[in-house]
C-alpha cells in the first residue's frame, strides 16, 4: 500500500498540487505564503493538534477545501467515525472532518463557497456568508447564513440548523433515516430532491440513480444532471 507522503509526493508529480514546506505551521489558508493551491500544515488556537489542508487560491484565493470530488475514487457514504475524523487523501478526494470544521469554524467567522460541475462540462458555484459547524455534544450542527451570490441556484440553505446525519447515527428530522435513503452522510432536513436541496456526497457517477441517491445539486439540474466534481470551500470573512 502506498503511504500517506508517498501519495502526496506522486500527486504532486503529477500536478495536482503542490507540497509546501512541512516545517511551517500556519493559524489558517489566510497565512500561507505562496499564490498557487497547494497543502499546508495548520493549527487553529483552538487544536489540540497539527493537521494538513489543502488552500486554494483561486476564486479570489485564501479558500480552505472542506470537500473535494472529482473522479469518483473515494467512498462518501461513510460511517459517522470517519466523518468526525475525516477521510480520503488532501489534495485528492477527501472530507476534512467534521471536528476539524469545529475547531475551524469556532475562531474566526467564515464563509461558504461551494463550486461545482457536470459531465457536461458546465461549472456553477454558490456562496454563503457564514458557515459553522458546533461540536459533537450538538451532532455537529451547521450555522449557515444567507447566500450571497452564485450561478449554480440556492440548494443548500434548507441545511441550516440541521445535525449531521449518517448511516449509523440518524439526526435528521425525516421518519426514515436520510443518510442511509441518499447514500450520503450530511446535514439532511429530510430526504427531499426539490430543488431547494443537494447530495454533495451522494454516490458517484453520470447514471441517474432512484431516490436522489445520486451527486447532485437541486439548483444544477437536480438528480437528473449528475455531477462531476465539486469543491466545498470555506474563508475567513475579515482579514486578520
Amino acid at each position: 500500500m502506498v503511504n500517506h507522503s508517498i501519495k502526496l509526493y506522486l500527486l504532486a508529480l503529477a500536478g495536482a498540487i503542490s507540497i509546501t514546506d512541512a516545517r511551517r505551521i500556519f493559524r489558517s489558508c489566510n497565512d500561507v505564503p505562496a499564490t498557487v493551491s497547494g497543502i499546508y500544515d495548520i493549527r487553529p488556537i483552538n487544536a489540540t493538534k497539527t493537521f494538513g489542508v489543502l488552500c486554494e487560491q483561486g476564486f479570489g484565493g485564501r479558500w480552505l477545501v472542506i470537500q473535494n470530488r472529482y473522479d469518483g475514487q473515494e467512498n462518501f457514504n461513510r460511517s459517522w467515525a470517519d466523518y468526525k475524523n475525516g477521510f480520503g487523501v488532501v489534495g485528492s478526494e477527501f472530507w476534512l472532518g467534521l471536528d476539524k470544521l469545529h475547531q475551524i469554524t469556532t475562531v474566526d467567522e467564515y464563509e461558504l463557497l461551494v463550486w461545482m460541475g457536470d459531465f457536461k462540462d458546465y461549472e456553477a458555484y454558490q456562496k454563503y456568508k457564514l458557515f459553522a459547524v458546533a461540536n459533537e455534544a450538538d451532532n455537529y450542527r451547521l450555522t449557515l447564513d444567507g447566500w450571497r451570490d452564485g450561478t449554480a441556484g440556492e440548494s443548500h440553505y434548507v441545511y441550516r440548523d440541521q445535525q449531521f446525519t449518517t448511516f449509523d447515527r440518524d439526526n435528521d428530522k425525516s421518519m426514515m433515516n436520510c443518510a442511509v435513503e441518499m447514500g450520503s452522510g450530511y446535514w439532511h432536513f429530510d430526504c427531499g430532491t426539490s430543488i431547494d436541496r443537494s447530495n454533495l456526497n451522494g454516490i458517484y457517477g453520470n447514471k441517474i440513480l432512484s431516490r436522489g441517491r445520486g451527486f447532485w445539486w437541486g439548483g444544477f439540474g437536480a438528480v437528473s444532471n449528475p455531477l462531476k466534481k465539486s469543491k466545498m470551500m470555506i474563508r475567513t470573512r475579515i482579514k486578520y
